[in-house]
């Protein structure tokens, strides 16, 4: 499989959020190079788990933020949260059962959905913020 490629996310204007988001990159890129090194590391396992973690967290965190200030968008944006919080929730609940995804294949997939809620739906919120 070839190595997962994905740039550091643009910042929303927001530290804590920013420094997530930074977080959350680092964790699956983190993940994703040693299933490249080591494939079948049992700790990469955790690792993926730390990373759905760090996801609810960050989420949380974020509804909170945009609920402070009012966004008018956050409805949607929690429903876009849930559909992720499914999609890792499900792919958990996998990793227990015979026949299992491979673990790396999970990290491209998670990069990538992370990556697409984070040049779409978070760059909607920070366009709003800017302009009020």
């Amino acid at each position: 499989m070839e190595k997962l490629q994905w740039d550091p996310p643009s910042t929303v204007g927001v530290g804590l959020l920013d420094e997530q988001h930074h977080r959350m990159h680092r964790l699956i890129m983190g993940l994703a190079g040693d299933l490249q090194a080591r494939p079948g590391d049992a700790a990469c396992e955790d690792r993926f788990i730390e990373i759905f973690e760090t996801i609810v967290e960050h989420f949380r965190a974020e509804e909170d933020f945009l609920q402070s200030r009012g966004y008018p968008g956050l409805k949607a944006h929690q429903f876009e949260h849930e559909l992720l919080l499914d999609w890792f929730r499900d792919q958990m609940a996998q990793r227990t059962m015979p026949g299992k995804r491979p673990l790396a294949l999970l990290a491209r997939e998670a990069a990538e959905i992370i990556q697409g809620h984070q040049a779409s739906v978070d760059r909607d919120y920070a366009e709003w913020l800017k302009s009020h």
